[in-house]
């Protein structure tokens, strides 16, 4: 007869470091930064085919792409009032790669996609 023992482990807790997640933050957000202006950067023409990088044609959307990171989130994107319909889509235009996909390159470049969870507004 073979009898076995099972001894439980004392509680484990997880603590918060303020300082490794925004660095965390940074790495991502320098990242997608770098993958959104890489993918913008091809110049018009030709235009950009529907759900590619948009093509550049002023460098107008190039030079507004900006990143916020604070100690809990990180933000992409640009301020320029034609970047909606670029990552939305119109009826006339399918929708292209914008921040969101900035995003998702940036944490698999930085090789954190797989812990990260990410919201889409």
């Amino acid at each position: 007869m073979i009898q076995l023992e099972f001894t439980p482990w004392n509680e484990f807790y997880a603590r918060k470091n303020t300082g490794e997640i925004e660095g965390w933050l940074q790495r991502v957000a320098k990242a997608s930064e770098q993958a959104f202006r890489a993918g913008a950067s091809r110049a018009y023409p030709p235009a950009s085919s529907p759900g590619a990088w948009p093509a550049r044609r002023t460098g107008g959307l190039l030079g507004s792409i900006a990143t916020e990171v604070t100690s809990t989130s990180m933000t992409i994107g640009s301020n320029m009032p034609y970047s909606k319909y670029l990552r939305q889509g119109t009826s006339k235009m399918a929708r292209r790669k914008m921040s969101d996909n900035a995003l998702q390159e940036g944490m698999f470049r930085a090789r954190l996609g797989r812990w990260v969870e990410r919201a889409r507004f």
